[in-house]
Order: structure tokens, then C-alpha cells, then sequence
């Protein structure tokens, strides 16, 4: 029989989760190490053993974060018969998101908006991992026959990621009844 302590995450796990729920709930730049070391129950040196600096630690949870969405997406097109069936699929996939309680929103947008200088490390992991997302939704337009594809794919994003935005003060329902309805709009001039 395990004991205890071997069923316990090891302190990089723990680490991860603290710092993940943090920085989504409060903001990267408002929560320190110390906290997310107490929150985790884990030293400030079982952090820097794993993760270099908090620069760091960050990146490894966005990554995660785009690796999920990656995974996510996949999951929310994988039943719908035809492209153009995936791209609505998709949409009503994030519509749900949006409603999805106590969510603040894309944590990679958040992240983010934290750092607006491009060369920082964050803003340019987010903005590869947005560009993906625009491509595989530029793709799914090209297969279900958009004249103008990538400018669908770029509707979209700004779309979905306007959702993400509003969500404050809109409120997740309005966000999404707004998302589902601008984009099957869009959907109707753009797809034949």
C-alpha cells in the first residue's frame, strides 16, 4: 500500500497547479513566487529546481495551456461530418466556454495582455499559439469552401477572441448568444 506521502504530487506538479490557478484568477504580475510556493506547499528552491525563473514557469503553463486548447479543438470538430459542420462546431464549443463558471477567459489572451512588448517571451508564445488557432480555423474554411478563407479565419478569431473580451461586462450568456449569432452570420455570406 502507498503511503502519504508517495501519493502526494511531487513539488513541480504542485507548483504548476498553484501557479496556473493564481496567475489565471489574479494576473501573472500580482501573484509572487512566495505565494504560489505557500499555495503549493512546496520551497522557493523546489521552484527554481524545476523552473528557472518565474519567466519560466509562466511559458511552461501556457504551453500547456495551447497543447490543451490543441487537444481541445481536436475533440470539439471531431464528430461534426463536414468542415463546415467543424467550423460551427467549434464556435458553439467556445460559446460554451464562455459560460463556463468562474472562467475569466482565454488565459493565453490574459497572459498576454500582461506583457503588450512583443519581443517578451509571453507575447510572443501567445501570439504563435493564436496564429495555430487561426490557421487550423483557415484550413476548415479552405476545406468547406470559403472564397476568401483566411479573411473567414481572421472574422472568426476576432470573433472569438472579442467574445473572450466583452465576457466582463456583457456576461457569458450575452458573450456567447452574441458569438453564436454574429458567426453564423458571418458563416452564411462566407461559407456556400
Amino acid at each position: 500500500m502507498a503511503s502519504a506521502t508517495a501519493d502526494r504530487p511531487k513539488a513541480a506538479e504542485r507548483i504548476q497547479t498553484a501557479a496556473k490557478d493564481l496567475f489565471h484568477r489574479q494576473g501573472i504580475r500580482a501573484t509572487g513566487v512566495e505565494e504560489v510556493c505557500r499555495v503549493a506547499g512546496a520551497t522557493k528552491m523546489s521552484l527554481y529546481r524545476t523552473y528557472p525563473s518565474k519567466d519560466a514557469l509562466v511559458a511552461a503553463i501556457l504551453c500547456e495551456d495551447a497543447k490543451g486548447y490543441e487537444a481541445w479543438f481536436e475533440s470539439a470538430t471531431a464528430h461534426a461530418p463536414t468542415p463546415a459542420a467543424k467550423l460551427r462546431a467549434v464556435v458553439a464549443a467556445f460559446a460554451g466556454k464562455l459560460q463556463v463558471p468562474e472562467y475569466r477567459g482565454c488565459p493565453l489572451l490574459l497572459a498576454q495582455a500582461e506583457f503588450p512588448d512583443p519581443a517578451h517571451p509571453t507575447h510572443r508564445l501567445v501570439a504563435a499559439h493564436k496564429a495555430r488557432m487561426r490557421e487550423a480555423l483557415a484550413d476548415l474554411a479552405r476545406e468547406a469552401g470559403a472564397a476568401q478563407p483566411e479573411a473567414l479565419a481572421d472574422t472568426l478569431a476576432v470573433l472569438i477572441d472579442g467574445a473572450w473580451a466583452t465576457m466582463p461586462y456583457l456576461g457569458a450568456a450575452r458573450a456567447a448568444e452574441i458569438l453564436d449569432r454574429a458567426t453564423e452570420l458571418v458563416f452564411r455570406d462566407a461559407l456556400p
